[in-house]
């Protein structure tokens, strides 16, 4: 996770709205101009009183008719031009449909051509930020995972027993496997889990590579049935982006305000009361060649109250929760830049830990018990940033085992 130290992210979100359409009026069309009518000449004195009634009636008779002809040949060719004009409406319509259904033919033939196999495997991320660090493979072991698979909801297959409130996050990567939220901070966020711990530290649930990655569970827990220590990773960003907040808890004032955290799986919800938070070397050349190896899935159960000593050791706070051999507990795990002075990136970590909440077990907790610990174990990193002789030089060293 040292590739955790981008900062200053300031990311935007821009929406645009489509304005109205203007609507045209309809112009008369120019009325056409009859040719004039020669009429034949008559002699004047012929004329009689009823002859030129006569005429007078017809003419305007004709007057008439004309008017009555114009009027229809107007209507005649209004009606016409409408006609071509849906028409020409239609033509184009039906062009439109045809060129959606060819492009969509293509693309459909696109995707059945990538999805037999001629893309090639995903890689590891390039790590081209100057203050981007591979992380040390001892914490997060790293093998190649098949291509991340977009599926149709038609055709997904959905776990046995899970959850109908996540079947549209599973739908869209079936990476999903939980939800993480975490009181009192900006830790609220779905969780992913890759087949190694590389992919998601440089990529988001869309399959697009981003240097701030998404919370992942560590490729060797289980989801279905909980691992002894299910470890989450977030990058930290110092402006309160992914897993920054959790350093909060190093004060005791925070934890007594906010001491459950929520972790739900595909399969079942689930509530955890933290139990310590601490900072310790992210590889062993930190701590004169020891590795406190936090992220152990799986552990015995002496081995795992020798573990519990090893974090009440380490944390900054004494929560008063009580741990038991047969508990679980959930790891949230982060890059730190406590140890960091005058520009030199140092490997840590800073990590806090929950035991899962009993069945019929009250998510109260008595926060007269929490108290500050006076004597935290660091790691040799500490005393090399910030002086001093380093009381564990030479203590017990703890490995994870099944015993």
């Amino acid at each position: 996770m040292d590739e955790m130290n981008n900062k200053n992210i300031k990311p935007a979100i821009a929406r645009t709205g489509a304005g109205s359409k203007p609507v045209a009026t309809a112009q008369p069309k120019p009325q056409k101009e009859e040719p004039a009518i020669e009429e034949p000449a008559t002699e004047a004195p012929a004329e009689t009183a009823a002859a030129a009634a006569a005429s007078d009636a017809f003419a305007q008779a004709y007057q008439q008719h004309k008017q009555e002809v114009q009027s229809a040949s107007e209507e005649v060719i209004t009606v016409s031009d409408i006609s071509a004009e849906d028409n020409a409406k239609k033509k184009f319509n039906t062009i439109l449909v045809v060129l959606i259904i060819l492009t969509a033919s293509i693309f459909t033939a696109s995707c059945a051509t990538l999805f037999m196999g001629l893309i090639p495997e995903k890689s590891a991320p390039v790590y081209s930020d100057d203050n981007d660090v591979v992380p040390e493979e001892n914490i997060f072991s790293a093998t190649l995972s098949t291509p991340f698979a977009i599926t149709n909801p038609e055709f997904t297959e959905y776990p046995a027993g899970i959850q109908e409130k996540y079947k549209a996050l599973y739908m869209q990567n079936q990476d999903f496997v939980g939800w993480l939220t975490v009181p009192g901070t900006s830790i609220d966020t779905p969780v992913y889990q890759a087949s190694n711990n590389d992919y998601y530290l440089k990529h988001d649930n869309y399959d697009t590579y981003t240097k701030y990655g998404i919370p992942f569970l560590d490729m060797y827990c289980g989801v279905e049935t909980l691992s002894r220590n299910s470890t989450i990773y977030g990058h930290n960003f110092d402006n309160g982006l992914i897993f920054d907040h959790l350093h909060k808890y190093q004060d005791i004032e925070f934890f007594k305000e906010n001491p459950i955290i929520e972790f739900n799986t595909l399969y079942k919800d689930y509530k955890w009361k933290i139990i310590a938070a601490f900072h310790t070397n992210g590889s062993s050349d930190g701590d004169n060649g020891y590795l406190f190896y936090y992220i152990a899935a799986n552990m015995g159960n002496r081995n795992f109250m020798e573990f519990y000593d090893e974090l009440q050791q380490r944390s900054y706070i004494h929560t008063g929760v009580d741990v038991n051999e047969t508990d679980k507990i959930l790891t949230l795990s982060t890059c730190t830049y406590f140890f960091d002075r005058n520009g030199k990136l140092e490997n840590a970590r800073f990590a806090v830990v929950a035991r899962l909440v009993r069945e019929g077990e009250s998510t109260e907790i008595d926060p007269t018990l929490a108290k500050a610990n006076d004597n935290v174990r660091y790691p040799q990193l500490y005393y090399t940033v910030f002086g001093g002789k380093n009381p564990y030089k030479n203590a017990t060293q703890w490995e994870a085992g099944d015993y």
